[in-house]
Order: structure tokens, then sequence, then C-alpha cells
């Protein structure tokens, strides 16, 4: 048996449906049978997460300032 634990942004049900059928395929193909994988989604929202002493949500707030300003000035 394999337990696989990802830790992510959230997403929509599409992509979370995606994410563990492609995490059982790769084990299944490295052996693992099918029913015996478990993939557990732990989603974040982006204010809890942060790298460099900043959140996600405020690199994602300064990435589009960015592109606002780069947009203006063309």
């Amino acid at each position: 048996m394999a337990i696989v634990r990802v830790e992510l942004a959230k997403r929509p049900q599409q992509q979370r449906d995606a994410i563990i059928e492609g995490i059982t395929r790769v084990l299944v193909e490295n052996g693992a049978h099918t029913e015996g994988v478990q993939v557990l989604l732990y989603e974040l929202e982006m204010d809890v997460w942060g790298q460099g002493g900043v959140t996600y949500t405020e690199r994602l707030r300064r990435r589009e300032a960015a592109q606002a300003n780069e947009t203006a000035g063309s």
C-alpha cells in the first residue's frame, strides 16, 4: 500500500481529480496495485503559505500590479 500526501494551493475539483489519477498512475506503473494507492490532497489558502517572508497572496498581488504597470507603460 502507498499513501501519498500532497500539499498544494486550492484547485478546482477537475484538477484535483487529475492530480489524484496521475499520482496513482505513476505508482501503478512502478509496481503498486491501484486499490492500494491512497492520495491525500491538503489544500492551503495562499495567505497562510509564504516564501521569502511574503505570503503567496501578496506575491500574486505584487505580480499582478507589476503586470498592470507594464501594460499601462506600453
